[in-house]
């Protein structure tokens, strides 16, 4: 009793009925048929063993000699066939049964039993048993399976919170995988709902391989296409509805599929069968179903457990291409904040254009209208004082202080306003009285970061013409960031005219240099306005050239543009300053009257312009720029002088002032400077078509330095054989070394000279230094080139900072060829000086 035999079961007769059960396997029965198949058509070495009906009790020795014996007959090579036994319910063999063998056809056409377990199937749980209770083979499947579900159900899920983020992908991987092209929801859906199905039978997916080619997935909508990519960066939770269709656990699902074949067995095989352990696998399955249940409700609580935001931060690990996408959106936002700032803070601070091309600025006396030119935009003929004609000719120019001299609408201020009147060098007489107009060139209207401003002060005589070539230049406004105001101020007997009888009507008692009471009126207008225009008036610089030199150098040292101005530069002025009273001007110039034929004030204003230029003296329009010749010893005290001191504007001879002010001065607030060639002019030039060192002697000889025999001497120092040694000899002694004797009065004051040349000559004429600084120079050389970068960077580093690069204490001399190079003289100079050439033939304006 309780042992197991294995004996040959005799043919029994079968009804009608069983033998066409038995025809019909299940599906089970099939797929074991079509792996047998298989297996005889590729012959293994090991053989199936049939599992013991009762594996839990404990055989007896001669069952188990039976069984060894019975062994070696169902693995002859020769035979190929395999005997399953099919035992009967109580463990014996059944009635009626022999030793006969069974035959070939009948065992065929029976069903093989197969013991609970040992066929693996899809959706099937499998029990994990001890290798010790089965054989080698089950135990050896039986662990594959619950590693692989280990592997499913996510045994790394289990872990602590760090390895949870660790198997998360980074922030770069899910922003590349974001393109990757994912099957539709209703394919996952369909996929979740028929996994059971699919798993139920191997032979069932076998028999329909295209099913999944033939199901091509449907093409994105638009709106899954541009999805953002947030939505697939953070990670899909598993829900209950998961764990229901058999997804959480590989197990859950098989409970099913194992009763579905064990009514099948019971309606196949119609013998009674032993449950073999059925019971308590199926309680075992319970069991751990219950344990998945509650590990999955585990690891969902873990999940909705809240976590902080700084241990999320902490226990993130950054790679290389998440720094990377972060810094680059960074980077971008960035850029878009800047953009957006600059276009509305743009916006809030600037005017908008019409038409594109005008822009619109305020003043005290009303709005004026510009116009966009090169980039820049110019405002030309605003008025800043009133019309200084009638009553107010010769009076202290005087501001727009009227509101019925101010207008209503916009002034458009588009084209250049009429000159003042003056002579030209033909002798001809232009212009208009009613000129007291500026213009304005400014690289922005805005009131947020005001630009230096740079006020032009041009003329080559103090009789004209004006501005000659000291106009602004757009271009130079925007590519430097300055902004240019260029006037107009009275000239000739209209700017300067001293007579007694003008200045016994005025109070305080004054008369004369009327023209630097326009300059005067124009920087406290800047003062006042240029705010609007998007200039600093803290920031405020005088350029003075020839004529209008010498007017900035007379009004840095006056009390009527202190906090008017900041800094000074004087291109080639004149070095002969003011230094009559005014008593003795207004009698030198009662010869005017005498030819008007006027002896009051009142005839003089009601005397008309063109009447007033005929009667002022050639000698009051032309000066000597040539060598000093013999007459100019005697006559030097009787010379007429447009600037006098006047008691109001100038009170006393610069130099004084410059001994007592400027001595403590940490920057400069005036740069002086001159050409080595300015004395060149084309009359001088024509004169030889070929000068050489014996036309020179020539026309040294007949000046007063062949008067007072220092023709040889001359020669010798300047190597004097060339057009261009002789006019830098004129120059020397009319411009460059009075200039820097007045220099010298200045410790604080840097002097330069120009001395690149250009043209046949090689000549630096008077113009070189004002047309490099406005871009009007053309550089046909390398060292032209340097020269005029030289020359702006000197200039406008002074505007922006005050301060001269080159500029040292002890070697206040700039020699400015094709670099600024200091030095500590000017040598040339200390030779005239010491004759008394200079400063007594110094030119006068």
């Amino acid at each position: 009793m309780g042992e197991l035999e294995e004996k040959e079961t005799p043919p029994t007769e079968t009804t009608a009925a069983q033998q066409e059960a038995l025809e019909e396997p299940k599906e089970t029965d099939k797929m074991l048929d079509k792996k047998e198949d298989c297996k005889e058509k590729t012959p293994s070495p090991q053989t199936s063993k049939p599992a013991s009906p009762s594996a839990g009790k404990k055989s007896s020795p001669v069952a188990e000699k039976k069984l060894e014996d019975a062994e070696p007959e169902k693995s002859k090579p020769g035979n190929g066939e395999e005997i399953i036994d099919i035992p009967a319910e109580n463990g014996t063999k059944p009635e009626g049964a022999d030793e006969k063998k069974i035959s070939k056809e009948e065992r065929e056409v029976k069903p093989k039993k197969i013991p609970i377990g040992g066929l693996k199937l899809p959706g099937f749980f499998m029990k994990s048993k001890p290798k010790a209770e089965g054989d080698g083979a089950e135990g050896e499947l039986l662990e594959k399976e619950e590693d692989k579900e280990k592997e499913d159900n996510g045994e790394a899920a289990t872990a602590t919170g760090k390895d949870d983020q660790k198997s998360r992908p980074g922030l770069g991987e899910r922003l590349r995988n974001f393109f990757a092209r994912k099957p539709s929801a209703e394919k996952e859906k369909k996929q979740l709902v028929n996994g059971d199905a699919d798993a139920k039978s191997e032979a069932t997916a076998e028999a329909t391989p295209g099913d999944d080619a033939s199901d091509a997935p449907p093409k994105r909508g638009l709106l899954n296409a541009i999805k953002l990519p947030i939505a697939n960066m953070i990670p899909k939770k598993k829900g209950n509805d998961d764990v229901e269709l058999g997804l959480g656990k590989a197990g859950l699902a098989s409970m099913e599929t194992l009763d579905d074949s064990l009514k099948d067995q019971d309606t196949v095989d119609r013998a009674p069968v032993k449950t073999n352990g059925t019971e308590e696998l199926k309680d075992e399955l319970k069991d751990e179903k219950l344990a998945a249940e509650e590990k999955l409700a585990a690891e969902e609580e873990e999940q909705n457990r809240p976590v902080s935001l700084l241990t999320r931060l902490r226990a993130y690990r950054c790679s290389v291409d998440d720094a990377l996408i972060v810094f680059g959106i960074l980077l971008f936002v960035l850029l878009l904040a800047v953009i957006g700032y600059v276009l509305t803070h743009e916006t809030l601070t600037t005017p908008p254009l019409r038409e594109g091309r005008f822009i619109t600025a305020v003043t005290g006396c009303g709005p004026v209208e510009g116009v966009k030119e090169d980039g820049a935009f110019a405002f030309r003929g605003i008025p800043y004082a009133k019309p200084p004609v009638d009553r107010l000719r010769w009076k202290p120019a005087e501001l727009i202080d009227d509101i019925d001299m101010c207008w209503n609408d916009t002034l458009q201020t588009h084209n250049s306003s009429v000159v003042c009147t003056q002579r030209l060098g033909n002798g001809t007489t232009v212009g208009d009285e009613d000129c007291l107009y500026l213009d304005v060139v400014t690289p922005h209207v805005r009131y947020n970061n005001p630009l230096p401003v740079v006020v032009l002060i041009g003329a080559e005589s103090l009789a004209g013409p004006s501005p000659g070539i000291l106009r602004p230049s757009a271009r130079y406004s925007r590519s430097h960031d300055v902004l240019f105001v260029r006037p107009n101020f009275r000239l000739g007997v209209f700017g300067f005219l001293a007579l007694d009888a003008l200045t016994k009507e005025a109070h305080p008692p004054t008369s004369g240099n009327y023209a630097l009471t326009d300059i005067i009126a124009v920087l406290k207008w800047i003062k006042l306005n240029i705010a609007n225009f998007g200039g600093d008036p803290k920031s405020v610089t005088l350029l003075g050239h020839r004529a209008g030199a010498t007017l900035v150098t007379l009004l840095v040292n006056s009390q009527k543009v202190k906090d008017l101005y900041t800094r000074a530069w004087a291109s080639s002025g004149s070095a002969i300053l003011p230094g009559k009273p005014l008593s003795e001007s207004g009698k030198l110039n009662e010869q005017l009257m005498n030819t008007v034929e006027c002896t009051d004030v009142q005839c003089l204003r009601e005397a008309s312009s063109e009447r007033l230029w005929a009667a002022t003296p050639d000698t009051w329009l032309h000066f000597p720029v040539d060598l000093p010749q013999a007459q100019e010893a005697n006559a030097s005290g009787s010379r007429h002088e447009w600037l006098v001191l006047d008691g109001d504007v100038v009170f006393e001879h610069p130099s004084n002032t410059w001994k007592r002010e400027q001595a403590n001065e940490k920057n400069p607030i005036l740069v002086m400077g001159a050409t080595a060639h300015e004395a060149h002019t084309e009359k001088l030039r024509e004169l030889h078509a070929n000068w050489t060192r014996e036309e020179v002697r020539a026309y040294l000889e007949n000046s007063q330095i062949g008067v007072l025999g220092l023709t040889d001497e001359v020669i010798e120092k300047y190597n004097a054989s060339s057009y261009a040694s002789l006019v830098s000899i004129i120059s020397d002694i009319r411009s460059v070394c009075p200039l820097l004797t007045n220099a010298r009065l200045q410790p604080s004051v840097p002097f330069y000279v120009v001395t690149q040349g250009e043209g046949a000559d090689q000549l630096a004429t008077v113009d070189a230094d004002v047309q490099a600084i406005l871009g009007r120079y053309e550089p046909h050389t390398v060292e032209q080139r340097r020269f005029v970068s030289a020359m702006q960077q000197l200039f406008y580093y002074y505007v922006s900072h005050g301060t001269v690069q080159s500029f040292v204490q002890n070697r206040r001399v700039i020699n400015l060829g094709q670099d600024a190079l200091p030095q500590e003289d000017y040598s040339p100079c200390n030779y005239w000086i010491s004759k008394d050439i200079v400063p007594r033939y110094a030119r006068v304006d």
